[in-house]
């Protein structure tokens, strides 16, 4: 059992390193590059490939289902944002590595946390340039026009010049990083107490 809760560290540590990489890139640039996400792919790719050789497959194979279902939820819940233009094309392809790394139930966690550190970031951003009333007044025009549309017309571009850019590759990281330290935690733990 000691086997598997090593590579499950591999996996995390994995998440860990990608998440500075990514946020460090995403901060300087606003741009999260492909390579940081195919090389972390591979990674954990070959996690499992070699948790074949000291695991019972059907165990392995299960393990690396949950990983493909958060890959493709995170993808998805991060889908009609980026249909929106909340979100680019890089934080999808993120959320669904990160899927690779924590499974289903990890990614949609980290989401969470991201929307939460996202939404706390952006709110002080907001504050320091004076934007809250106008994202007040961004908020209420979207509310009313949802309302009066039925909530078919909803894909507002809410743009302006002197908009202050967020990398939120950069929240999302901090959400899959706080996650992975979490189950670090407890996998460590469980390791060093057998």
């Amino acid at each position: 059992m000691m086997v598997f809760e090593l590579f499950v560290i591999a996996l995390l540590c994995g998440a860990l390193v990608l998440c500075v990489f990514v946020s460090v890139h995403d901060y300087k640039y606003r741009k999260i590059p492909n390579k940081y996400l195919i090389i972390a792919s591979l990674f954990a790719i070959s996690v499992f490939i070699a948790m074949c050789f000291y695991l019972p497959p059907a165990k392995v194979a299960k393990g690396f289902f949950f990983s493909l279902m958060g890959s493709l939820i995170g993808g998805m819940l991060l889908f009609a944002p980026y249909k929106l233009k909340q979100v680019g094309a890089g934080d999808v392809k993120l959320v669904m590595v990160f899927g690779l790394f924590l499974g289903l139930k990890g990614t949609m966690l980290s989401i969470l946390v991201g929307a939460m550190v996202g939404g706390v970031w952006a709110l002080g951003l907001a504050y320091r340039y004076g934007g809250l009333n106008h994202m007040w007044h961004n908020m209420k025009f979207m509310a009313r026009s949802a309302y009066l549309s039925g909530f078919k017309d909803m894909g507002w571009d809410l743009r302006s010049e002197g908009v202050i850019a967020m990398p939120y590759g950069v929240a999302l990281s901090i959400g899959c990083a706080l996650i992975a330290v979490e189950q670090l935690h407890l996998y460590i733990t469980r390791l060093l107490a057998a």
